[in-house]
């Protein structure tokens, strides 16, 4: 019986603790943090545009 080690499990990207609330992540989402990036340069700019 041939025994391949398992590959260790990586640190997640993000986990925060808040109280009993728990929030991990594994693999951030690239997509969304473009399109959130995005999103937000776009409101930004329309806001310092319009004073």
């Amino acid at each position: 019986m041939s025994h391949t080690p398992r590959p260790r499990p990586s640190a997640p990207a993000v986990d925060l603790r808040l109280g009993g609330l728990r929030l991990t992540i594994q693999r951030l989402p690239y997509p969304l943090l473009t399109f959130l990036t995005a999103l937000a340069g776009s409101a930004g700019g329309v806001m310092w545009s319009g004073r």
